[in-house]
């Protein structure tokens, strides 16, 4: 199974902002379990990012996992969404993180949680397998928790199809990502 969204943050494609991606996700099943290489391609900075499971992740050929997401969230990234959602939902974490940044690509938000540059990410609306599983495989292979928090479905087990849509977090520890998914439920 390939999973492939041929631009991340189309939007922002549109308008001319540098923040949107290639996003490919190789599986030998069909769940983000099977997920077993990611390649996530940044239009603007040029940076390409891989993962291969089992094997760990990579920037630009350099091993990711060296700077972690922080404990306390500093930065919180909010994706998939609208500014209706982020009015509604921002109160809900306000205090469990210290700035929130909208970037508009889930797939780079990933990457960038992987590689230690924000310390959360939050998908307010459903988010489609397209926009996570090449991504999430690079969070995973990093040590860092990715979680569904609209499904009762474990996250490995989630299909890798374009009808199943849930919100999802995503931290450095599987607490931060209890903690942000419990506030937005509220």
């Amino acid at each position: 199974v390939v999973v492939v969204d041929p631009i991340d943050g189309s939007l922002n494609a549109k308008r001319g902002i540098p923040f949107f991606s290639l996003s490919i996700a190789v599986a030998e099943g069909e769940t983000m379990d099977d997920v077993h290489f990611g390649y996530v391609y940044d239009f603007g900075s040029g940076e390409e990012w891989t993962a291969r499971r089992g094997q760990g992740a990579w920037l630009d050929g350099a091993p990711l996992g060296g700077v972690r997401p922080k404990d306390e969230i500093e930065i919180l990234s909010f994706e998939a969404t609208r500014s209706s959602l982020i009015a509604r939902d921002a109160p809900k974490v306000a205090d469990l993180a210290y700035r929130f940044r909208t970037m508009g690509s889930l797939a780079l938000s990933l990457c960038h949680l992987a590689a230690g540059r924000v310390d959360a990410v939050c998908s307010l609306k459903g988010a489609r397998s397209v926009d996570i599983a090449a991504g999430q495989l690079l969070c995973r292979e990093v040590g860092v928790a990715v979680a569904l928090f609209d499904v009762e479905t474990p996250f490995g087990a989630a299909p890798l199809d374009l009808e199943g849509r849930s919100r999802i977090v995503a931290a450095g520890s599987e607490d931060a990502c209890r903690r942000l998914a419990a506030a937005l439920s509220a």
